[in-house]
This record gives C-alpha cells, structure tokens and sequence, in this order.
C-alpha cells in the first residue's frame, strides 16, 4: 500500500512512554535454536497417509534488531495520538536462521492510558510482502517473520505490557499467536512470548520471541 516504510524509518516521538510492538524484534542476532529443540508428532493421523505431511511441535524462537516509525492511517509522520506504529527488522529465526520482520501496531488513549493492539501488518507492508511471495489474507495477522525466500510465519498480538525504565527505555512483554504462514510453515499454529526494550525517542528497539509452534 504505503511505500514509507524502507524510507521513513527515521526518528520518531512516541510521546512519552509509547509502546509499539507485536512481535516486535530484536538485537543483533547471535540466535540460533536455544536449548534442545524437541520434536512431538501432533497429528498421529498423518501417519496412515503416504502423500500427508507429518505435523510435528518444536520449540520456536528469534532475535531481531529493529526499527519503528509512527505515522497516521496515510503513512504519513506524526507525533499524535492515536497513530500507527510499523516497523522492520533484521535478525533470526530458528527453523529458517537468517530472517527478516513486518510488524504494525496501532496505538490510542484508553482509559488505563495509552494502549496498544495488533494492526493489520498489510496496512504498510502488503507490496514488500507480495514481493516476497506471502500474500497475507487475514487482517488479525499483524506481525509476520519470513526468511525472504516464501517462508514466514504469521503472529497475532493478544496482550501487551509496557514498563517505563526512563525516557530513553521502555520494557515489554507480550503474548502472541501463531496463526498462519506460507511455505513450510502453512497451517502453522502455536503461541509465544516476546520479551523486548525501545527507545521512545527514535524508535529503535530489541526483542526476542520464544515458544512453541506445529507445522
């Protein structure tokens, strides 16, 4: 849609203690699978099918550096609130090792304060995604992470936390889905946790997920 992205991440104000993740990635990756990575058959049925293909949960996790940018429904830059908040990212990914990620986050005030949900990742990210081969039809999916060659997967936002440590750190967590995905990780499922910092100021931040998918 938009075209900002790869040209408008620059600084950015998220007015005080803005958060903007979803799945949102992390520091120079150094990742590779974290402990053992255990295998469980989860679709016993596929067994008595030559042509099926064998369903099996693995732990999930990836490290990514990244950067967000705040912009209104157009693309266009802005400081208000409500405000949209996409990002990219370079890092990596276990089962696909080096990766890259799409996420959108869209920001209001509440009546707790500031609060944010998952935005539809295409809302910014649709033209770099088809690029890519990853035709995304589900509008819940608002962070996805692909290794550039047809494989991603796609997370859902359900829950996001925010600690302000000073004007130049938040913490998060968050708890995402996995809902989707393209290449081998068709039909995927699963859940994790993303665990991060930002810097409210320029947007620049650092994250991990870690979890457990199917597929």
């Amino acid at each position: 849609m938009k075209k900002l992205m790869w040209s408008k991440l620059g600084l950015m104000s998220l007015a005080g203690s803005m958060f903007v993740s979803a799945c949102t990635s992390v520091e120079e990756p150094a990742l590779v699978q974290p402990a053992s990575q255990t295998e469980v058959l989860t679709s016993p049925e596929t067994l008595t099918d030559g042509n099926a293909r064998k369903t099996a949960e693995r732990n999930y996790f990836e490290r990514f550096t990244n950067q967000l940018s705040s912009v209104d429904e157009n693309g266009e830059f802005t400081t208000a609130i409500p405000a949209y908040f996409p990002g990219t990212g370079v890092g990596n990914s276990s089962h696909m090792g080096k990766a890259y990620t799409f996420l959108n986050q869209y920001a209001s005030i509440g009546a707790a304060g500031l609060q944010t949900v998952g935005a539809p990742v295409t809302q910014f990210y649709a033209e770099e995604l088809e690029a890519m081969g990853i035709f995304v039809d589900n509008d819940e999916v608002s962070s996805i992470t692909t290794d550039g060659k047809g494989n991603s997967v796609w997370f859902k936002n359900i829950n996001n936390v925010v600690t302000v440590i000073n004007e130049d750190r938040s913490e998060f967590i968050a708890e995402v889905a996995i809902i989707g995905g393209t290449g081998k990780f068709e039909g995927a499922t699963g859940e994790g946790t993303v665990v991060g910092n930002f810097n409210p100021k320029t947007g620049a931040g650092s994250s991990t997920i870690q979890g457990r998918i199917a597929f």
